[in-house]
């Protein structure tokens, strides 16, 4: 019974971890994504030793005892944040960052009302149209404003040609002069793992959860460090050959448990049988 309660516990985090996975590979050409790969740790041990007939005071017969355990959890996710492969678009919205820990700043609206930074590697951007088409907000994909280094960046709506420097200066032509009307803002996460993941490719740093307030563990870029490669993004860092196999090794153990149930169940069926 112990072993089939054990088998039970382990298949319900081995499918965790095969959602985890199958996310990694869903992900595998969005821009900026980081792949994300389980820690597992062993629940509670029961060390039972052997004594000879019963007696406490004879040696034991196995020196370490029977350490019976109760079977794993997945004690927490951790995120990847080695740099993908930059992929050069020439689209002139678009702009990748070399470093793997440097994010993008999003403002992003709460359900109940106000509003909340998060970060961001994909730096696939858009232009929408605000004040009734007098200007154009440089947004994400979503939709949602990308911060500037002073508040969300909002143009006028009468330019040529726009365009993206290293230094992540946002140059408009308006005829033939070349002006710069923003500048992106950048932010170092120093400890990456307090990222929390919230959909659409964003993450934000819980406070509240963490104990720590978040200039603690971000420091944002000055723009002659920004680095940044116009006209092209930054791929996922996800490994498809290496998600496949740990897909695989998963499923496997999966179904190893699940065949010990179904013969432990026999077991019981067949004890239950001599019973009666």
């Amino acid at each position: 019974m112990r072993n089939m309660l054990n088998a039970a516990t382990t298949m319900n985090q081995l499918q965790q971890r095969m959602d985890l996975t199958s996310n990694n590979l869903a992900n595998s050409n969005t821009f900026g994504y980081k792949a994300k790969s389980a820690q597992f740790s062993s629940l509670l041990f029961q060390q039972v030793n052997n004594i000879n007939n019963g007696d406490a005071e004879a040696p034991r017969l196995t020196p370490e005892g029977i350490r019976v355990g109760s079977g794993a959890k997945m004690a927490h996710t951790s995120m990847h944040m080695d740099s993908g492969t930059i992929q050069q678009t020439g689209r002139a919205l678009d702009i990748a960052t070399q470093n793997g820990e440097r994010f993008f700043v999003v403002n992003a609206p709460l359900q109940g009302g106000g509003n909340e930074l998060r970060y961001t590697k994909a730096g696939n951007f858009y232009l929408q149209p605000v004040n009734d088409g007098a200007g154009v907000m440089l947004t994400t994909s979503e939709g949602l404003p990308v911060q500037g280094q002073n508040g969300p960046i909002i143009l006028e709506s009468n330019f040529d040609d726009i365009s993206f420097t290293e230094n992540g200066e946002v140059r408009v032509t308006r005829g033939e002069e070349t002006q710069v009307e923003g500048t992106l803002q950048l932010v170092d996460i120093t400890m990456p793992r307090a990222l929390e993941a919230t959909g659409g490719n964003l993450f934000r740093i819980d406070e509240a959860g963490l104990g720590v307030a978040t200039e603690d563990i971000t420091a944002n870029v000055a723009p002659d460090e920004a680095g940044l490669i116009p006209g092209s993004l930054e791929q996922s860092n996800v490994n498809i050959g290496k998600e496949m196999t740990d897909l695989l090794e998963a499923q496997r153990a999966y179904s190893f448990n699940a065949k010990s149930i179904s013969i432990g169940d026999q077991m019981m069926g067949l004890i239950g049988s001599m019973r009666s």
